[in-house]
Formats: C-alpha cells, structure tokens, sequence
C-alpha cells in the first residue's frame, strides 16, 4: 500500500500527467535581440520591435509581393530565389504591433485550406491559437528586414491535430523556452508564405504551412497553479503518506497475534496428577503432567511450598532431605 501511495504522489507531480488539463509551460527569460536597421527608426513598444514603413495594407506593397511570390515553390525546401519574399513579409509583421496584426487577420483559414489552395491564400494575414513542440533561433545574414536573429517554433492547433506549423518571428517572448522540445501555448499571426518541406524524426518527407509574423506566450491557467502548488512546497504529500502509516500501523496491530492472550491461555497445574505421579511412579495421563512439571520448576521455592504429597514417600523426611536405603 505504500508503494502504490508512493507512486500515486509521484505520478501526480509529473507534468506529463496533467497533460490532458492543460499544455505544460516552461520558464526561461531571454532579451529579445535587436534590430540593426538605419534606413528606418526602430522603436520598442511592449518587448515589440516596430520599425516604419509600408505593408500589406498599401497596393503598390501588395503587387510587389504578387511579383515576387512567382518564385515560390511549395512542398520545397526555402532556396534563395524565395528570400526576398520571405523577408518582405518579416518587415511587413515588423511594422504593427501584434495586437493591431491580430484584429485585422483571419481566423477562419485552416490548415485544410494552406493545403489544397496555397497559391490563393499566399501572403494572407492568419491568426492561430498553437501548442508549441519546438523552438530554435537562427542568425541570418544581411537582408532587407534589417534582421540579425530570427525564431523558428513549430506547432499544432486543434484543427490540424498532428499537422504542424512552421512559425518564424522576430522578437521573442520572454517566457518562451528556446528548446528542441517543449510543451508550450502560444497565440501567433503571421503571413502565409508556402508549404515548406522537412523531415521527420522517421526520416519521412513532410510539408509545413511556413507563417512568418509574431508570436505571444499565451499563460494557462492551471499549469500555473500547478507551478505555485510546488513553490509552496509538499507538504499535503507527506500527510499522505504518514496517514497511510498510521492506517497501516493500525491495521498491523488488529491483526497481530497477543502473547498476553496465549500466556492465560495456559491450563493452571494439575496438582492431581503429580501426586499420581509421585505414588504410582508413572502419571495417569503423560501428556498432562508436560505443562504442570514446567510450571512447577518455574515456581519460587523460597515463597512458594512444595505440593503435600510430597511427604507421603518414606525415603523423604519432614524437611525435604532424601535418606538412603539401608
């Protein structure tokens, strides 16, 4: 029983276990990198960088993008041909805050949609609600964004299940983990630029919607309160367990045999039968005269008399000597 309430305590602080209530999140801070731009003031808003200039939202910035989108290729890796795209949409995302982003983009375009259209909904503005599996920074080389460091997470929603997204943003979350594995919740909005190819841990060619935008850590709620219950300490675990001893001390006891009970238990002496075993020389029954011998040899001879019979042999006198035979 201890074993089993052993376990059930260790099993309750793993993370892992709570998995089904919530989404595990991790702590690591790190400051967000900065942009090196001068060709544009750069400006931080709420650990946002934002910069000037134009985007999607001026026609002339939107058929630029129609141009430079013919040299996607989807279910491809990302080729040189595509950066220029790929970082016209950065700076796009650069130039509003996330909050101004998320307002203005669509949140009824799916995975489903990324897959079987993707040259219609190419450089949409999409907002998702993600659980993150893995994130990882890169440095890049010189481009238009002026960007010296991107993030790279990816991630499933509730729609796409087992589908992941590719997400790559600027500026990072202070509390988001930069690991190969996590188990985080974020909420991201971002351009559509194409479905980008990887590969699996079997080693299986996949595809990804690649969204490029900005990403928040989205807190749960429960995970928190999980996090602060092993702050405080553990101490309801160790109630646990001690009351489990308690019980089990308890139940031991009930069940343990009682030596008091087997001791008066004992037949008292069988003072007829010694007396017949003194007159005949055998007793009437052996197996009776066991108990009674050794409670006689165990019995104080200086408190307590000797039976009377005793006096009835001959050979014995009055004060207990033995006289020999003529």
């Amino acid at each position: 029983m201890l074993w089993v309430v052993g376990m059930a305590v260790y099993w309750t602080r793993d993370p892992g276990m709570w998995k089904w209530l919530a989404d595990d999140v991790q702590d690591e801070e790190a400051a967000p990198a900065k942009l090196n731009q001068d060709s544009a003031p750069v400006e931080k808003k709420n650990d946002e960088t934002q910069v000037t200039g134009p985007n999607d939202q001026q026609p002339f910035e939107h058929s630029q993008a129609e141009y430079l989108f013919q040299a996607i290729t989807d279910k491809e890796p990302l080729a040189r041909e595509e950066m220029p795209a790929y970082w016209k949409l950065m700076r796009w995302s650069m130039t509003e805050s996330f909050d101004d982003l998320w307002e203005r983009s669509r949140k009824d375009l799916y995975f489903t949609h990324l897959a079987e259209a993707p040259d219609k909904y190419r450089g949409e503005l999409i907002g998702l609600k993600v659980s993150l599996r893995r994130a990882l920074t890169h440095e890049v080389e010189e481009n238009s964004a002026g960007a010296k460091q991107v993030y790279e997470a990816w991630g499933v929603t509730n729609e796409s299940r087992s589908g992941l997204y590719c997400l790559v943003f600027y500026d990072k979350p202070p509390e988001l983990a930069i690991q190969p594995s996590i188990h985080e919740e974020a909420t991201f909005v971002g351009y559509f630029l194409k479905q980008f190819t990887y590969e699996d841990a079997m080693g299986k060619k996949r595809w990804a919607p690649l969204l490029i935008g900005r990403l928040h850590w989205r807190e749960n709620v429960t995970r928190s309160a999980l996090r602060r219950q092993r702050q405080g300490g553990n101490h309801w675990q160790w109630l646990i367990i001690a009351g489990a001893v308690v019980v089990l001390g308890v139940a031991w006891k009930k069940t343990r045999p009682s030596h008091r009970q087997g001791l008066d238990a004992t037949a008292p002496p069988d003072h007829a039968a010694i007396e017949s075993w003194l007159d005949s020389g055998a007793p009437e029954d052996p197996s009776r005269l066991d108990g009674v011998l050794a409670e006689w040899e165990g019995a104080d001879t200086e408190t307590e008399s000797r039976p009377v019979s005793l006096s009835k042999d001959p050979r014995i006198s009055q004060s207990g000597d033995v006289t020999p035979d003529n």
